[in-house]
């Protein structure tokens, strides 16, 4: 009876042995992983989490459930986006969100995942697929007292977008939700009458008259040597021909002229598609200052 015994807890051994050390690995790569997140070694840790998310795919210890396994998956990977999101590589964190497994998720456990998809989109500057996220958050949350932690990621997208008016009808909710009092039509005061320049206008400017488009964009200095060089080599290439100088005046004058006028046209049109730029940003920046200014 006792060498029976002896026996049993040999072949015990024999069979766990292999499930403990791969236990053992496992969490020394989290810990070691953990230590170098702590120490701002993000490429280092990012590793780590990685090699642990691979194991426990290829690998799954036998002795945890499904579920287990899905959460401890989403731990990992939710550790590596935060290593990428100090490093701020912002757009490979919104890659890893997308390795999420939310199947079978309550609301509690799926929230943090799929606010992390709505920040680093955002934060990617993709507010195409901010939105889009943010719209998934609020249709799978199913507890719409929760949907207030994205209300503010969903204003500064729609902002981001120009998309302005459907901005402001959001600020009632995000008064109720941070006890503001933030006057919706004071903040987007602007949107009344935002000051965008048209692209095609800026070229159709500078087509028919030289600097014309650049003035138009805000680029007064840039229009006027716009100007000076168009005619200053056209000049040219007409004193040239009648000159006689037929090869000169043709390929080196207007020649040239011909190179300053369309760049000319592109050039308002880029400097056009900066000005709106800028003046998204300036927009922008006023939203997020009057949201964050009186919030609780």
């Amino acid at each position: 009876m006792k060498k029976s015994t002896s026996k049993f807890y040999l072949i015990c051994i024999f069979l766990c042995a292999p499930f403990l050390t791969k236990a053992q690995n496992g969490n020394s790569i989290i810990s070691k992983a953990d230590s170098l997140f702590r120490q701002q070694k993000y490429d280092e840790a990012m590793l780590g989490y990685e090699q642990a998310f691979f194991e426990l795919s290829e690998w799954p210890d036998s002795s945890l459930g499904t579920q287990q396994i899905q959460d401890m998956k989403n731990a990992f990977l939710l550790k590596k986006l935060y290593c990428q999101k100090a490093a701020q590589k912002f757009t490979m964190a919104l890659q890893t969100s997308q390795r999420f497994d939310l199947s079978n998720l309550d609301d509690q456990e799926q929230i943090p995942l799929r606010y992390e998809a709505v920040v680093c989109s955002f934060l990617a500057g993709l507010y195409d697929d901010c939105f889009n996220n943010i719209q998934q958050f609020k249709y799978f949350v199913k507890d719409s007292t929760r949907h207030s932690s994205v209300l503010i990621w969903e204003i500064l997208s729609l902002t981001q977008l120009a998309r302005y008016d459907e901005a402001k009808t959001l600020v009632p909710a995000y008064n109720q939700a941070f006890h503001t009092q933030i006057n919706a039509e004071e903040l987007f005061a602007f949107a009344q009458k935002p000051k965008f320049r048209s692209v095609k206008k800026a070229e159709a400017l500078a087509t028919f008259v030289p600097g014309a488009g650049m003035i138009y964009a805000g680029n007064t200095t840039q229009g006027i040597v716009s100007l000076v060089l168009q005619l200053g080599t056209l000049g040219y290439g007409a004193y040239s021909i009648v000159n006689g100088y037929y090869f000169t005046g043709i390929f080196t004058g207007l020649g040239l002229f011909q190179a300053f006028y369309f760049g000319g046209v592109r050039r308002s049109g880029y400097l056009a598609e900066q000005k709106n730029m800028e003046l998204k940003n300036q927009y922008y920046q006023q939203v997020k200052k009057g949201l964050l200014a009186n919030r609780k």
